[in-house]
């Protein structure tokens, strides 16, 4: 059944003529015939009854009617909103983010970006980086904000927002406290408590440790870095964390050779046409970066 059938139909029910049908379709007789029969075929009853130069609705006709006026009303409807939501983002948008980002980085954004889209209702998805980059290359989320993959699935599209600089951390009372700058090698007669294997954070602390990671003592490990900053605080290990998590129960300590940084941002499918919510995120995000 095509909605051409269905205007026809109502056209020749309105003006009992397929001739007089044709001319307000602006085809021919003949078309106007056609889609009728192939109408009448698909839901295999007469629909008129063509008595003299009239074609007027059978019983079946006149059932149908109503049927055919309320297919065409939902489809104008589902346009308009359609055309609606084109215009302005609404709906549910579905944001998967790290638990550091959804503290420390995302709360601000979230707040600027429900006063300018009220009617965007967000559902956050807290999960590993490394997790939700997965679930968007599989196409299984539409929009993340992590840390971004240094050697990314070609599937994706990377946006960094923001920076995080990364340090040594260290309780108040540990006992390289009182060294300006730690060499790795020092690090390595004492309990270490870090992110755990596979993630991105980790990885740049193993790729540092490189020759003499397997040498680490590792206590714990863990993806929540505010699990770890409570554990440093309490001089069980030092870590890696980043500078902005730096409170008065940490002590951050530059580490000899050792710049690092994570980026942090945007991470969507590269062949996936975002909603207009997504879309909308992404600009507000940008902005924060700006």
């Amino acid at each position: 059944m095509q909605i051409s059938q269905i205007k026809t139909f109502l056209a020749v029910a309105e003006l009992e003529s397929f001739s007089l049908a044709a001319e307000r379709l602006h085809i021919t007789q003949p078309a106007v015939s056609k889609r009728i029969r192939q109408l009448e075929d698909n839901i295999k009853t007469d629909l008129f009854d063509r008595i003299g130069k009239r074609s007027i609705l059978t019983p079946s006709g006149l059932a149908f009617l109503p049927r055919a006026e309320r297919i065409l009303q939902e489809l104008k409807a589902f346009k308009a909103d359609l055309s609606h939501q084109h215009n302005q983002p609404s709906g549910t948008l579905t944001l998967a983010t790290s638990h550091h980002i959804g503290l420390h980085r995302l709360p601000q954004v979230l707040r600027d970006f429900k006063i300018e889209y009220p009617q965007v209702d967000l559902d956050l998805h807290f999960m590993d980086s490394e997790d939700a980059c997965v679930a968007i290359a599989n196409n299984e989320l539409e929009l993340a904000v992590v840390t971004l993959p240094e050697n990314p699935d070609q599937r994706l599209t990377l946006e960094t927002v923001w920076i995080d600089v990364l340090q040594v951390v260290l309780a108040p009372d540990h006992p390289l406290i009182n060294q300006p700058k730690i060499k790795r090698e020092q690090l390595l007669d004492f309990p270490a408590i870090l992110p755990s294997n596979g993630t991105f954070t980790r990885k740049i602390i193993n790729s540092y440790f490189s020759t003499s990671r397997d040498s680490m003592k590792v206590i714990l490990e863990t993806n929540y870095l505010e699990t770890i900053k409570v554990m440093v605080a309490a001089n069980l290990g030092w870590s890696v964390l980043p500078v902005s998590m730096i409170d008065r129960s940490l002590v951050g300590r530059a580490l000899s050779g050792l710049d690092i940084q994570r980026p942090l941002g945007i991470v969507k499918h590269k062949n996936r046409t975002l909603s207009l919510s997504s879309n909308a995120m992404i600009s507000v995000l940008q902005k924060d970066r700006l």
